[in-house]
């Protein structure tokens, strides 16, 4: 019951993250302009994305993710040649999460990659709700205030420490070493990525 089911949209790519628990990582909801283009380049934020333009993470260490099928159709993109890792389906243009580097001991597990029927009793409530500015429209304040963004990173950085200290940064199923296991593109703002369309 600790382990998460992952599927993309179209069961191409499918894997678990393992030993989940809500304790055990932390959910939040991001509201930066970079996830909402993120989504809107592969013409997934009316599944992705929420009212506010709210993209719903888990985060958790890179051993704890493990990639079972479809390697072939995991891809890539960035923002900038300095951005986040964001990595997709391409078979469906499905989100799947954002890394930071080979190094650092961090995953953030996008809400439409997971799909366990029991997803929200293993990950639990969502615990912060950050950059609050880049929100698309007036997010409610009860639910700011159930989960507030100031001390998140703080917790956050220490748990990172304690993953990397316990050796939880590798395996990492997004990187060989110090590369990507696929080559980064690097999106221009406003672009779209185009749809490879499924396999069989």
């Amino acid at each position: 019951m600790d382990n998460l089911a992952l599927q993309c949209q179209c069961g191409t790519v499918r894997g678990r993250a393992i030993r989940v628990y809500p304790v055990d990582g932390t959910r939040v909801v991001c509201y930066c302009r970079d996830c909402q283009a993120f989504a809107h380049a592969l013409n997934a934020a009316e599944r992705v994305l929420d009212a506010q333009g709210g993209t719903d993470i888990y985060q958790l260490p890179p051993a704890r993710l493990q990639i079972h099928q479809g390697h072939d159709q995991i891809r890539c993109l960035r923002l900038s040649s300095k951005g986040l890792y964001r990595w997709y389906a391409g078979c469906c243009n499905t989100p799947i999460c954002n890394t930071l580097g080979p190094g650092v001991p961090l995953v953030g597990l996008i809400h439409s990659f997971i799909s366990d029927p029991f997803a929200e009793q293993k990950i639990g409530p969502v615990r912060a709700r950050v950059n609050l500015k880049g929100a698309t429209a007036e997010i409610p304040r009860d639910s700011v205030k159930t989960a507030p963004g100031q001390v998140y990173m703080r917790k956050l950085l220490l748990r990172m420490l304690l993953w990397k200290l316990t050796g939880k940064a590798r395996p990492n199923p997004f990187f060989m070493g110090k590369s990507p296991r696929v080559t980064p593109i690097i999106l221009s703002p406003g672009s779209a990525v185009e749809h490879n369309g499924a396999t069989d």
